[in-house]
C-alpha cells in the first residue's frame, strides 16, 4: 500500500499553524474558511496521513474558531472529538461521546470551543456501500447535511484504537499483509458504529437546528453587504426575528453575538485583502472599505484579534 504522512510524506514533523489562511491546505480534501472568535495567539496543530483512498487527520486548536465550507467532494467524512471537547456542527451540539458523519461534498458549518481536538476519517463511498449491503441499510448516503451518533462507549473506544493503529503505520511501517489487516479492522469497527446509527426523520427540527438556520441566513446577509453599514436592528427585520432570538441563534450556532461576529468577519476580510494585495493598497483604504472609520480603534481591534498590527500584515505581503 502507498502510505504517506503529512504534506511532504517523508521526514515529516507535524506542523503548527498560527495563520488560519494556511490551515485549509493541510486538511484532507476540504475547502474551508475560518474566523478566529477569541483574541490571542492562535496555535493549530495538524497531522495527516493517507493510505490509498483513506485519509486520517488529527488536529487541535487552542482558541474558539468559526469554521465553514465544503468537505471532500468524493469521500465521506467522519469526525470524532478529543476528550472533553465541545462543538456545534450544522446545528448539532457534539461532545467526545459522539461521532459525526458527513456525506461527500456537504457543508461543514459551526464553531469549536477552546482547547479543541479532533480526529477525522475521510473514507471512500465504497466503504459506506459495503456497510449498507451488509446491514440492509439504505439511508446513510441520503443524509442532507450531517448526522450524529452516540455509540456504546466500548465500541467507540475500539474504533478510536483501530484509527490509532492505522495512523501509526507511518511511524513504524509494517509488511503489506499487516497493513491490510489493520485497515480491515478499522472498516469492521466503522461498520459496527454506522450500522447502529439512528437517522432522525427529516421533519424533526430541533431548537438548535432552528437557531443554526437563522444564524446562517443572517451571516449570508452580512456577507452580501460587507462594504455597507449593517445594523443589527436591520438584520432582525430582514430575518423577521426579534433581537433576543437573533442573539440566542448566534450564541448557539456560532458561539458569539451577531454584532461581534460582524466585526470579526470584517476584520478577517481586511486581513485577507492586505495579505493578497502584494503591497498595492494601504491599511487606510482597506479599513475604510470595510466600514472601519475610526482608524486607531480599528488598529487596536486588529492587533487584539491577530497579534500584529495591520501595517505588519501589509509589510509581509509587500515582501
Amino acid at each position: 500500500m502507498d502510505v504517506t504522512r503529512g504534506i511532504s510524506g517523508n521526514h515529516y514533523q507535524p506542523p503548527v499553524f498560527h495563520d488560519l489562511d494556511e490551515v485549509n491546505h493541510a486538511i484532507s480534501g476540504s475547502n474551508l474558511e475560518f474566523i478566529q472568535l477569541k483574541s490571542g495567539n492562535l496555535h493549530v496543530a495538524l497531522d495527516q496521513m493517507s493510505l490509498g483512498d483513506l485519509s486520517i487527520d488529527v488536529g487541535a486548536v487552542n482558541l474558539p474558531i468559526r469554521v465553514m465550507g465544503e468537505l471532500d467532494p468524493g469521500r465521506f467524512s467522519i469526525g470524532a472529538l478529543a476528550r472533553g471537547a465541545q462543538a456545534t456542527w450544522n446545528g448539532n451540539h457534539v461532545d467526545d461521546s459522539q461521532l459525526l458523519l458527513f456525506p461527500p461534498g456537504k457543508e461543514l458549518s459551526g464553531y469549536v470551543s477552546a482547547m479543541y481536538g479532533w480526529t477525522s476519517l475521510i473514507i471512500p463511498p465504497e466503504w459506506i456501500d459495503a456497510i449498507e449491503q451488509s446491514t440492509s441499510r439504505t439511508n446513510i448516503p441520503r443524509v442532507a447535511s450531517c448526522i450524529t451518533t452516540r455509540p456504546a462507549p466500548e465500541t467507540l473506544a475500539e474504533l478510536r484504537q483501530a484509527i490509532s493503529n492505522v495512523f501509526r503505520l507511518t511511524e513504524s511501517p509494517l509488511a503489506s499483509p499487516a497493513e491490510e489487516w489493520l485497515v480491515t479492522d478499522l472498516r469492521n469497527m466503522l461498520g459496527a458504529v454506522l450500522s447502529a446509527m439512528d437517522v432522525p426523520p427529516a421533519k424533526v427540527i430541533s431548537q438548535a437546528w432552528g437557531h443554526f438556520i437563522v444564524a446562517k441566513r443572517a451571516e449570508r446577509y452580512m456577507r452580501e453587504r460587507t462594504e455597507e453599514p449593517v445594523s443589527i436592528d436591520d438584520l432582525c427585520v430582514a430575518m423577521r426575528v426579534s433581537r433576543r432570538y437573533l442573539e440566542y441563534a448566534f450564541a448557539d450556532a456560532f458561539g458569539t453575538s451577531p454584532s461581534r461576529y460582524l466585526r470579526l468577519m470584517r476584520l478577517h476580510h481586511v486581513r485577507s485583502r492586505l495579505k493578497a494585495s502584494g503591497g498595492q493598497t494601504t491599511v487606510t483604504n482597506e479599513a475604510l472599505r470595510l466600514g472601519f472609520s475610526h482608524l486607531s480603534l480599528f488598529a487596536t481591534q486588529y492587533k487584539k484579534a491577530f497579534g500584529e498590527c495591520p501595517s505588519q500584515t501589509l509589510a509581509r505581503a509587500t515582501r
